[in-house]
């Protein structure tokens, strides 16, 4: 038949029309589209965003098995050892990222279905010999294989390279760096020289992460110690913490609930992961916006604040005790401008301009407030520990406050000649 190709050499040696191998390259983009969306809806591991690191390497992977594919079968020139050095290398990631080979083969299973389907479609159309179908299935079918024994060489050879010994000393390292009360200093130099001479530095930047998020461990310096297994996963990224170390961090994490600690002496770098974990927690409480690597810089007075919550529910109870016998909306606005006068120590129109509310509103509820209240708005101490207490407060329960509350108190004042 002329618009057959000769029998093709190597393992996937097979005849196939040569319109219907045009016809194949030409599905070829539509065909990785459809197996990428397809890997990513199966398989949740995978499904990152399409500029991550996962994404490209997802993306990268799909287009190059396709395409060697199509490229063996149509008779362009041998395509298979690409296909290798990209399974090799697919497998060698999976290894790195601490993973068996199954989310590797759910892939590679889909992707054989969604190609199956396409091909066969493509063949019914150009009306192929059922022999000639079965028989490019059948190539199919060794192509994956192949692919997977591929993969499993590479994910081998990474394991063999990556000395989980050395792996696990380094995983000791790192909770012996963060234990408290801290461990001896000879037991970290012990162990430091065990964990293939890891150099100790002066200082160090602990990194909280949410359990489960994912980090492309392939991104990460060699240096940098992690223990995502523990119940409170963490890193710890030695020396000061430099633009290339954020941008190192960005690539792990950059779709993870995270918090970047402080970089602290080595000595005192278990506090700060612990207050990296605390803010971790108040994402995840609602109090702070979740998001990838929160620099616990940016929150400090938030976690003293509240390290200690119902202390600090506490506090409020019983320095705004005598308001307690208020209906809570008269309560919440008494509160609110409180508050803005104990922050700003405020005129009457600077406070009212930013409850939004009359002057006279403003003026009204202080005088119910020094009724209330008495002699502690006049006292500095007082004054202080009502002010922390109602930063802590309005932290905690910031949803309580209303503009459109404070808007209607005032005007109904105002009506009321107050």
């Amino acid at each position: 038949m002329t618009d057959t190709l000769d029998h093709l050499s190597g393992p996937l040696g097979i005849r196939v029309p040569r319109n219907l191998a045009r016809l194949m390259r030409d599905d070829l983009p539509a065909a990785i589209d459809e197996v990428d969306a397809e890997i990513r809806r199966t398989v949740p591991e995978y499904d990152r965003p399409a500029d991550s690191a996962y994404g490209r390497i997802l993306r990268v992977g799909v287009e190059q098995m396709l395409t060697a594919f199509v490229t063996q079968v149509a008779g362009d020139g041998p395509a298979l050892a690409d296909r290798d050095e990209t399974c090799r290398a697919l497998g060698h990631f999976e290894a790195i990222e601490g993973r068996s080979l199954d989310l590797l083969q759910a892939a590679y299973r889909t992707a054989f279905h969604v190609c199956y389907r396409r091909t066969v479609a493509i063949a019914e159309s150009e009306g192929l010999p059922s022999g000639q179908l079965a028989g490019l299935v059948e190539a199919m079918i060794v192509y994956v294989d192949e692919a997977v024994g591929a993969a499993r060489t590479g994910h081998r050879q990474a394991l063999k390279h990556a000395d989980l010994h050395h792996r696990e000393v380094r995983q000791e390292l790192l909770r012996t760096l963060l234990r408290q009360p801290p461990a001896s200093a000879e037991a970290i130099e012990e162990l430091a020289r065990n964990a293939a001479w890891w150099p100790l530095p002066e200082v160090a930047t602990a990194v909280a992460v949410a359990p489960g998020a994912p980090c492309t461990r392939s991104a990460l310096d060699g240096d940098v110690l992690i223990d995502l297994d523990d119940a409170e996963p963490r890193l710890l990224i030695p020396g000061p913490f430099t633009p290339a170390r954020a941008a190192m961090l960005g690539a792990a994490l950059e779709e993870a609930d995270s918090v970047l600690g402080l970089t602290l002496p080595l000595t005192r770098v278990a506090h700060g992961l612990r207050w990296a974990v605390r803010l971790l927690e108040l994402t995840r409480e609602g109090v702070i916006p979740r998001g990838s690597l929160i620099p616990c810089e940016d929150h400090l007075t938030t976690l003293w604040l509240l390290s200690d919550t119902v202390l600090a529910d506490e506090m409020a109870r019983r320095h705004l005790a005598p308001l307690a016998d208020l209906t809570p909306g008269h309560r919440r606005k008494l509160t609110a401008t409180l508050t803005e006068w104990v922050t700003t120590r405020g005129t009457a129109v600077d406070i009212a301009e930013s409850l939004r509310v009359h002057p006279q509103t403003v003026r009204y509820r202080l005088r119910q407030l020094d009724h209330y209240l008495g002699d502690s708005l006049g006292d500095p101490k007082a004054r202080f520990a009502l002010d922390v207490t109602l930063r802590a407060a309005s932290l905690l329960h910031e949803d309580d406050a209303s503009a459109s509350d404070a808007d209607r108190d005032g005007a109904s004042h105002i009506r009321g000649g107050k």
